[in-house]
Order: C-alpha cells, then structure tokens, then sequence
C-alpha cells in the first residue's frame, strides 16, 4: 500500500519498467514523468515530456474489475499533444492526436483487432443515442456519497460510475457519453493521455474549482479535478452551475 486505499502491484511496476524501457529506447532525447518512477525534475526543462500511469485503476485491477487502463500521454511545451489508452480487460483502445481525431478500437484477447478501425474525429458531439444524458462520475466518488450532497447531479444526469480517469476519458472521447466530472484531486499521470483524446476529438478538458484548461508538465503533478466533454456540455455546466461545482468539490 502506497497510502490509504491506494494500492500498489507487481503488475503496475511491470508495465512501468515496459513502457518506460520502449519509450527510452525510441524517443531517448524525451523525458518520462510516471506515476511509479521517482520523479526527477529534469523534466521540467524539456519540451517534450511523456507522462504515463502504468495502471490507472488499481484497485479496481485488484478487485478483477474491468475499469482500469494503461494511460500514456505525451506533453509538448506544456499541452498534451498525444494520448494512448487502453483498457486490458475489455480489449479496448483509445489513441489520438490533437486536430487529427482519435481511433478506438477492440482488441481480442490474442492481440489481434477484431474490428474495424473507426476513425472518430469531432464525434465527440455526435454521442451514442441513449447516453446524452449521461454523465461518467468516479466510482469511488459515487461510493463516498460525493453526489448525493445535493440532488442537483441526480435530478439532471442519468449517473455512470466507473473506476479508472483514463478509462472514462477514454470513454467520452469516443462519444460513449457527452460528460465526465471528477470531483476529487488528480495527478498528470491520471489524465494526460485523457485530455489529448478529448481535445483530439473536438472536446474541451477544464480543471475544478477555477475551471481553466489543464497544463501540463509543471513542479506541481496535482490537479484539483476534472471537467471533461464535448464543448457544449461544458460550459453549460461551468457557466449555468459554478456555484454547484464549487459546493460539491472535495480536496
């Protein structure tokens, strides 16, 4: 255990030595911000930074549920450029650069896609009939009664808990829901390859409680929390309900 309900796995410190091992070897100019390798501030005078979570959701991965991801962003001169992620359980994959759309795609449990690329570029607009009213929340912060503590989230969304950032980023950039808000502190690592895709896909990612748009890479990794979706769905809810936003936040 790394700190109170956060644990830590063999399987994380392999996939970080993985991950970190490929992206020396093919980018070796570039520097790695993640969240199991001890942070060495080098990094802050790079341009070009990548900045993994090795397993976004481990206790979700502990307990055998499928809501966790492998997350792997790239920040070029403070904004997240890049974003690959990819849920091991369900086989799915996110990946996509900014102003090129993002690709989603099902892998089976060889490795081999058993479907066809779709190219989702601005789809983040266009979400999957039935889900417009959705909003993708943290499962821990459903749990913890965070949006019960005022009947404005459950009078106005249809409320889908799931575990892991990434994965829920992930989730929105692909038009499987217009909305996700975390209402609880985030490090870089957690949404980084994230708010690449939303960006990637037309979106727009903002920070709670001030609601400005994430940087990236600075002294700090902490973010008080997320806002993420299609621009709309945003800021109809940053302008109409900043005082509800800023109620609920919890540090």
């Amino acid at each position: 255990m790394k700190g109170r309900n956060d644990p830590l796995t063999e399987a994380d410190l392999k996939a970080n030595t993985m991950i970190i091992s490929y992206l020396e070897k093919e980018f070796p100019d570039d520097e790695i911000l993640s969240e199991e390798t001890h942070d060495n501030l080098k990094r802050l005078k790079k341009k070009r930074v990548w900045i993994i979570d090795p397993i976004d959701g481990t206790r979700e991965f502990v307990a055998k549920n499928p809501e966790y991801a492998i997350s792997i962003g790239l920040s070029i001169g403070h904004v997240s450029l890049l974003g690959v992620i990819f849920n091991p359980a369900t086989g799915e994959l996110f990946a996509g650069i900014s102003g090129q759309g993002i690709c989603y795609l099902k892998i089976g449990p060889d490795f081999q896609i058993n479907s066809e690329e779709i190219v989702l570029s601005k789809l983040i607009d266009q979400v999957v009939p039935g889900t417009e009213n959705q909003l993708i929340i943290s499962r821990s912060e459903f749990e913890s009664g965070l949006f019960d503590k005022n009947p404005f989230w459950k009078k106005n969304f249809r409320l889908r808990p799931i575990g892991s950032i990434a994965y829920k980023l992930g989730l929105v950039a692909s038009g499987q829901a217009p909305l996700t808000v975390s209402l609880k502190p985030k490090n870089e690592w957690d949404i980084c390859a994230g708010v690449a895709l939303i960006d990637a896909s037309g979106g727009i990612s903002v920070d709670v409680p001030d609601f400005s748009e994430f940087v990236f890479n600075l002294k700090s990794t902490r973010r008080e929390g997320v806002i993420s979706g299609n621009r709309e769905s945003v800021r109809n809810l940053i302008e109409k309900f900043p005082d509800i936003l800023h109620d609920s936040y919890h540090a």
